[in-house]
């Protein structure tokens, strides 16, 4: 039940890992150069971000700064790999989509949107109702 008037594309997947080096090496050896590095204190996250050749959804390596948050537990829990999938959507339209969202019966992690990596507006779609796969939704912020 998406909106016809939103378009969403994926932008990137989330992997969450101890050791950012070991994938590292591995994208190199690929071709696959490191990118930024941004720190996401409010997430307790640090993302390594790498793009893939011809414009591809990108790859995030997520490694752990804080371990009370959310990635720390998500590797507690279920082992690293991958954590998200990132979808993008038109700049302006992501507090209506998370209004469709949760007329349909999705439940969203936060009430409101939130400033994520690369001062991104995210928002997350739980993942009890995606059959176990965390949706996150970005815009560009304003």
């Amino acid at each position: 039940m998406t909106s016809p008037q939103i378009k969403v594309h994926l932008d990137h997947i989330g992997i969450a890992v101890k050791q950012v080096p070991e994938l590292s090496r591995l994208f190199s050896i690929l071709g696959i150069p490191l990118g930024p590095v941004e720190a996401v204190p409010d997430q307790g996250v640090e993302v390594h971000f790498f793009n893939l050749p011809g414009g591809a959804p990108h790859l995030e390596l997520l490694s752990v700064q804080d371990p009370e948050g959310t990635i720390a537990k998500f590797i507690e829990k279920r082992g690293q790999g991958i954590h998200h999938l990132s979808f993008s959507v038109e700049s302006g339209s992501l507090e209506s989509l998370c209004s469709v969202l949760r007329n349909a019966g999705y439940r969203l992690i936060y009430d409101v949107p939130r400033l994520g990596a690369q001062g991104m507006r995210i928002n997350f779609i739980h993942p009890q109702s995606c059959s176990g796969v965390l949706i996150e939704l970005m815009e560009k912020s304003a």
